[in-house]
Order: structure tokens, then C-alpha cells, then sequence
């Protein structure tokens, strides 16, 4: 079943109309990469995350991971075709506060996420509006 949040929605659609982008933040682990190897894909939020780069929609990798991990995680995403523009950055100021309209995260209600942005996405190629 579909998880569509309309006021969340209609503030995303709002950053899009008045910016033509928005910024896509999103985590590894259990997101992107089935860090408990329980056999799950994640093909669908790999899937959206295409289609909003080629939306020209700005990508940032948020994840706890540093050093050697945060190397072979670049590895992993460059093999897999994940994209990505920014690791662990704010994209509009030198601060420490991550900044994005919208977050893809396991704990942080990664399935509304992933379908209200798909929805967006949709619209948009659509021509919606």
C-alpha cells in the first residue's frame, strides 16, 4: 500500500516549482545496502534515486561510515550505478547540519519517503505541472 503524506507532498512539489531541483539526501546502510544481509535488494530506492539525478536533482550520501568503510562504500555505490553528488555535505553552507528537502532512511520513514518522492518524480515526467 502506497504511503502518500499530502502536506508533505505538496511542500515538496512547492521546493521543486520554485527551484526546478531539489536536494535528495539519502543513508547506506539498510537503504541503498543490505547491511544485515538479509537478502533485500533495495532495487526500487536505487531505482528512484536514478531517476531523480537524471531529474537533475542534487544527491547526497548521509551515512555514519569514515575512513576505509566510507571508501569502499564509494566503491560499491560507483559499481552498482548509485548515484551520488555530495557525501555527508551540506549542499548550500560550510556546516556540520545536513541540509535536503527530502530524506531516503531506514530509520526515518524511508517507505512515506520513497513514495511521496516517487510521486513527485512521477509528476514531473509527467508534466503535472
Amino acid at each position: 500500500m502506497d504511503v502518500l503524506d499530502f502536506d508533505f507532498y505538496e511542500r515538496l512539489k512547492k521546493d521543486y516549482q520554485q527551484h526546478k531541483s531539489i536536494f535528495v539526501a539519502y543513508d547506506y546502510d539498510n537503504t541503498v545496502f543490505d547491511y544485515h544481509n538479509q537478502g533485500i535488494s533495495y532495487i526500487k530506492i536505487i531505482g528512484l534515486l536514478r531517476v531523480c539525478k537524471s531529474l537533475g536533482f542534487t544527491l547526497i550520501l548521509f551515512t555514519g561510515n569514515e575512513g576505509d568503510q566510507l571508501e569502499i562504500i564509494k566503491e560499491d555505490l560507483i559499481n552498482r550505478n548509485i548515484p551520488y553528488d555530495l557525501i555527508n555535505e551540506n549542499p548550500l553552507m560550510k556546516t556540520r547540519k545536513p541540509y535536503y528537502n527530502i530524506l531516503l532512511d531506514d530509520r526515518a520513514g524511508l517507505k512515506e519517503a520513497y513514495y511521496n518522492l516517487k510521486k513527485l518524480t512521477n509528476d514531473i515526467r509527467n508534466k503535472k505541472f
